[in-house]
């Protein structure tokens, strides 16, 4: 127990020096790396990570901050060298969603934007996949936006009252 705990803080430490240089902020919780970087930084951080060992992009996802008036879009990564997992995440405004696409760096990230872009309307630059998957004639507000209003949609759409 000792042995993975230091192991856990030589992590740390050795990560917080540098994501400091990305004007990041690094923390631990359970055992995943968490890192917060401004939106200027997150591509490069991405390749940085990448060059670093961390081969394998397990999602792309969204958080919506609705009071905050922002997104937080994140990315999860894997180093199997030394077992490390690591969630980056930056903020984006709610009303210019737009970031770059690591599509560059790891191909599996260009369907995960094309959900995020469909769901939530952030763009994100350089993926060529932002097309429709689910909603093709979709002209209201992203539904996973929190201020997608599901039980007004299903009454006008489904004419169901008591929704």
């Amino acid at each position: 127990m000792t042995r993975n705990h230091d192991n856990t803080s030589q992590k740390k430490a050795s990560m917080e020096e540098f994501v400091a240089r990305f004007q990041g902020t690094c923390s631990v919780k359970d055992h995943f790396l968490l890192v917060n970087v401004p939106q200027t930084c997150y591509l490069e951080i991405a390749k940085e990570l990448k060059s670093k060992g961390f081969k394998r992009l397990l999602t792309v996802s969204v958080v919506d901050w609705l009071e905050e008036k922002e997104f937080e879009v994140y990315f999860i990564l894997y180093n199997p060298e030394q077992n490390t997992y690591i969630k980056v995440s930056t903020r984006v405004s709610r009303d210019k969603p737009t970031i770059p696409s690591l599509s560059s760096l790891w191909k599996n990230s260009a369907m995960h934007e094309r959900e995020a872009w469909e769901l939530f309307g952030i763009t994100f630059e350089g993926n060529n996949m932002l097309q429709p998957l689910f909603l093709e004639d979709w002209k209201d507000v992203p539904p996973f936006r929190r201020d997608f209003n599901w039980r007004e949609y299903h009454k006008e759409v489904y004419r169901i009252e008591g929704a």
